[in-house]
C-alpha cells in the first residue's frame, strides 16, 4: 500500500480522536497539546494535493472555529471538543467535514441521553439545554423562578461522539459509501 498524505491525515484523525476520548472519559477535558496541533498539522498534510486544499483545510478550520466558539457560548461543546472537531475536520477535507460534523451532533446527541438517562437526570438535562440554547440566541441569559438556568449542567464526554463521527465519515468516505450525506 503507498503512502498518501490522504492515508496520514485519517491515521492522525483515529489517533487524535482516541486520545482525545480516553483523556475526555477520565477528566472531562480536551488538552490543548492535543488538538492545537491538528489546526497546523491538517492544512499542512492537505498542502501535498496543492495549495487549493491547503486553502479550503485552512478554511474549514477557520469556518469550524468561528460556529464551535457561538456553540461554546451555549454551553452545548467545551472549548477543547471546539478545537479538536475543528482539526479532525480540516484532516478529513471537504466535503467529509461537513459529515464529521453531522455525524459527530447525532453521536452527541444519543451519548447525552444515554449518559443523562443512566444519571437520572435527562429531564433536567433536556430543560437546560433548550433554555442555554434560547437564551444563547436571545443574547440574554433567562431565568426560571429565581435561578438561571444554563447548559452546563451535565458534562458529557463530547471527545467521544466526535471520534466516532470521524470514524463514521471516514469510513463513508473510504469503503462504504452509503454512508456518505454530503
Amino acid at each position: 500500500m503507498m503512502f498518501t498524505a490522504h492515508a496520514a491525515a485519517i491515521a492522525i484523525g483515529i489517533v487524535a480522536c482516541g486520545i482525545a476520548a480516553c483523556t475526555d472519559l477520565k477528566s472531562r477535558r480536551v488538552p490543548n497539546a492535543l488538538s492545537l496541533p491538528l489546526l497546523v498539522v491538517a492544512p499542512a498534510l492537505a498542502a501535498f494535493d496543492g495549495a487549493s486544499a491547503a486553502m479550503m483545510a485552512c478554511a474549514i478550520v477557520a469556518i469550524s472555529l468561528v460556529i464551535g466558539t457561538f456553540v461554546h457560548a451555549t454551553g452545548l461543546l467545551g472549548g477543547g471538543d471546539v478545537k479538536l472537531l475543528a482539526g479532525v475536520g480540516a484532516l478529513a477535507g471537504y466535503p467529509a467535514c461537513v459529515e464529521v460534523a453531522l455525524y459527530s451532533a447525532v453521536c452527541g446527541g444519543i451519548l447525552a441521553i444515554v449518559v443523562s438517562a443512566a444519571r437520572g437526570e435527562l429531564g433536567g438535562v433536556i430543560t437546560r439545554v433548550r433554555i442555554g440554547v434560547a437564551s444563547s440566541i436571545a443574547g440574554r441569559s433567562l431565568a426560571i423562578g429565581a435561578a438561571t438556568i444554563d447548559a452546563r449542567g451535565t458534562r458529557i464526554p463530547y471527545a467521544v461522539a466526535i471520534g466516532a463521527g470521524f470514524a463514521i465519515a471516514v469510513v463513508g468516505a473510504t469503503i462504504f459509501p452509503a454512508l456518505r450525506i454530503v
